[in-house]
């Protein structure tokens, strides 16, 4: 476990940020984005994480001093029983931790709803107030017969809804992702406050400097519609469009895609690869022409904001609070739906108007730097924890 302790003399109050659960690249994006404006709020914040590489963190200085490493979650094929004994003994300790970092007067932020035991014991034991700053897990993990692997999941979401309860302030993106998890009786302690886009996803390449003309970026699992986006790469082939397209990202489904890709003789076509260091993700978004999100649910995906900061134009699925971002023709396109042929056709189309995805990605660049910049965001941040802070 990593921790962070940055000393500016901000709101004079110490802020204790749990992330709790895998890292991800998109759960590094959610970090880096939030320690930005909160050491700038606040006098000392300190960030304590299980596997959170150093990387992506860009301000003060890290020390392992005081590390605690949970094994839960490194074997994944587990009974319920073992896997419960393991979750309630780490949280045990994981509170005896955390408790040496905080005292009364401080400030608690909670992101990812991930084995919280421990977060609710220090809640009971002093009294602090706990903010839940996103990045929900509502994921079925432990392999076994379907009626254990279901009681494990509705253990965990029976705890996800404890924490809520808990909470102090719930801090959302939108209402978008409100109505995503529906937690709509969470509205008195709902606050809206939008993350930053950080100053490395601009815009660096033109049209005509980007070598991979169509991308899929995210987690390869079933609501993502990554299996339809690949009948339709299998449509593109069949129609004998001589593009190049990346799938990037990892998941439950990895295994499924490569052997569809090798089924279909797609490897000609797509390339498959995984998540890169968060570093270099602007670089990667400035090769694309075309991001494709087919996904049935999102929220407000990082990937969506991110790429059309890097002029990746975005067709998108209109599900969740995408809507609320592109506007069909002017900062991105909308699809029908993440039928595989219907996909396959506006992406040919797409690609065969390239003044059009020029004058699309420079406006949904500008777009997303003015309402996502850093000091539009600051303010919101600030609002609320000035609150807190009184």
């Amino acid at each position: 476990m990593l921790v962070q302790i940055i000393r500016i003399a901000r709101l004079n109050h110490k802020l204790v940020i749990v992330c709790s659960g895998p890292t991800t690249t998109s759960r590094k994006s959610h970090l880096q984005k939030i320690t930005e404006l909160v050491t700038s709020i606040i006098r000392e914040t300190i960030i304590i994480s299980e596997d959170m590489n150093p990387i992506i963190l860009t301000a003060g200085k890290y020390c392992c001093d005081k590390s605690f490493k949970s094994s839960v979650g490194k074997k994944k094929r587990k009974q319920f029983i073992f896997r419960l004994i393991e979750i309630i003994n780490a949280e045990l300790r994981k509170s005896k931790f955390l408790s040496s970092y905080v005292s009364k007067g401080d400030l608690v932020l909670f992101l990812g709803i991930y084995q919280p035991l421990s977060l609710i014991i220090v809640k009971l034991r002093q009294g602090l107030p706990i903010i839940f700053g996103g990045g929900f897990d509502v994921t079925r993990s432990v392999a076994g017969n379907k009626f254990l692997n279901a009681l494990y999941f509705d253990f965990r979401w029976v705890f996800q809804i404890t924490m809520l309860k808990i909470f102090s302030k719930i801090i959302l993106e939108s209402k978008s992702v409100r109505d995503f998890y529906n937690l709509e009786k969470f509205d008195k302690k709902i606050c809206y406050a939008p993350l930053h886009l950080p100053s490395a996803f601009t815009l660096t390449n033109s049209l005509d400097q980007r070598d991979i003309d169509v991308a899929f970026i995210g987690v390869l699992s079933k609501e993502k519609g990554i299996l339809e986006f690949l009948q339709s790469c299998n449509i593109l082939k069949n129609n004998n469009v001589g593009i190049k397209i990346t799938i990037w990202g990892d998941g439950i489904l990895k295994n499924e895609v490569k052997q569809y890709i090798e089924e279909n003789t797609l490897s000609n076509l797509v390339q498959l690869i995984n998540f890169v260091g968060y570093s270099e993700v602007p670089k990667l978004l400035n090769r694309i022409k075309l991001v494709v999100i087919p996904s049935y649910s999102e929220g407000l995906p990082n990937r969506l904001l991110e790429a059309m900061a890097c002029g990746a134009s975005v067709l998108a699925t209109p599900v969740g609070g995408i809507p609320n971002i592109i506007k069909n023709g002017e900062t991105g396109f909308l699809l029908k739906s993440n039928n595989p042929e219907h996909m396959a056709e506006r992406i040919t189309e797409l690609l065969n108007k390239p003044e059009l995805l020029e004058k699309v990605s420079i406006t949904a660049h500008n777009y997303v730097i003015k309402s996502f910049g850093y000091e539009k965001t600051l303010e919101a941040w600030r609002k609320i924890l000035s609150e807190l802070n009184a």
